[in-house]
């Protein structure tokens, strides 16, 4: 079959009933979902993919020059396939399942690369187009994935999507996610913000003994007594003990303060020795919240 320039082969969403292979001549294959425009020359194979999958084209495909392709129908490829010998037709579909894989790969890691961009110009409301336009000059990236990227961070309440806008709900949290993957990225090893699950445990029984706490915070910071934290901890760390061993890696990382000095290299004191504890709370929801965050994120992405 021909084509004339400017002629259209099919549009995006129509049936995927015939394959084609390009002879001669040179099309462009545009998806309303990005803006990436792939192009199709001699040689090329064009809805391959929709075609042996029986689903709908996922871009409209249109000439930029004459072109003469061969029209592969289902029909033809059968009559051809019953003169193969029986494995034929499984090396077809084993193809197949494997262009597919290689299709959704591509997909996870475009999510992962687009990611940190997208976490780093979340620091303020953006409308969706906004988004879609900085990621994409950014990286290339397809609107549908990006907006899959929305939806995953809308899923874990990071941000909320209303109508063409989103809404950033933590902007610290944000700060914190981008900065762990960064930092993932860069050293291949766990960020230094993530917790460990005693730590977790710990700051989870200051939270309780804060919101119990009858005095109110200033600008942000706490004070609770060892007696009060050590009562909640019994309930809240699932059979762990508050020790003072426990609590110095959050002391040593500052997100806790005692009230009396500490030093990993003397003796360490008895916790109930220690009158109290202090810290910022802001801080220390923050820090919670990005654990809760990070471990559901790597699954979603994955």
């Amino acid at each position: 079959m021909t084509l004339e320039e400017g002629q259209i082969l099919f549009r995006e969403g129509d049936p995927g009933e015939n394959l084609y292979v390009v002879r001669d001549g040179e099309l462009q294959g545009k998806s309303t979902l990005g803006t990436a425009i792939n192009t199709y020359g001699p040689g090329a194979l064009i809805g391959e993919l929709a075609f042996l999958k029986h689903e709908p084209y996922t871009e409209t495909i249109t000439a930029t020059e004459d072109c003469e392709l061969i029209e592969i129908t289902p029909d033809a490829l059968d009559k051809s396939l019953e003169q193969e010998p029986a494995w034929f037709k499984s090396i077809i579909s084993f193809l197949t399942g494997r262009l597919q894989i290689a299709g959704e790969n591509k997909r996870k890691s475009d999510k992962i690369k687009a990611l940190p961009s997208l976490l780093y110009i979340l620091d303020s409301d953006h409308s969706i187009n906004e988004i879609f336009n900085s990621v994409h000059n950014l990286f290339n990236i397809s609107k549908d994935c990006i907006n899959e990227l929305l939806q995953i961070l809308d899923d874990l309440e990071i941000l909320k999507i209303q109508g063409t806008q989103v809404h950033v709900k933590n902007r610290n949290v944000v700060h914190l996610l981008y900065e762990s993957i960064l930092y993932r990225a860069r050293y291949k090893k766990t960020p230094p913000q993530i917790l460990s699950m005693t730590e977790q445990m710990v700051l989870n029984a200051v939270i309780k003994t804060v919101h119990q706490s009858n005095e109110l915070l200033k600008n942000g910071a706490f004070t609770i007594k060892t007696e009060s934290l050590t009562k909640v901890a019994k309930r809240a760390m699932f059979g762990a003990t508050l020790t003072t061993r426990t609590i110095l890696p959050l002391l040593e990382r500052q997100l806790l303060k005692a009230s009396i000095p500490l030093s990993k290299d003397d003796v360490l004191p008895e916790i109930d020795t220690i009158p109290s504890f202090s810290g910022d709370f802001d801080t220390i929801l923050d820090l919670m919240e990005l654990n809760r965050i990070y471990p559901l994120l790597d699954k979603k992405l994955v």
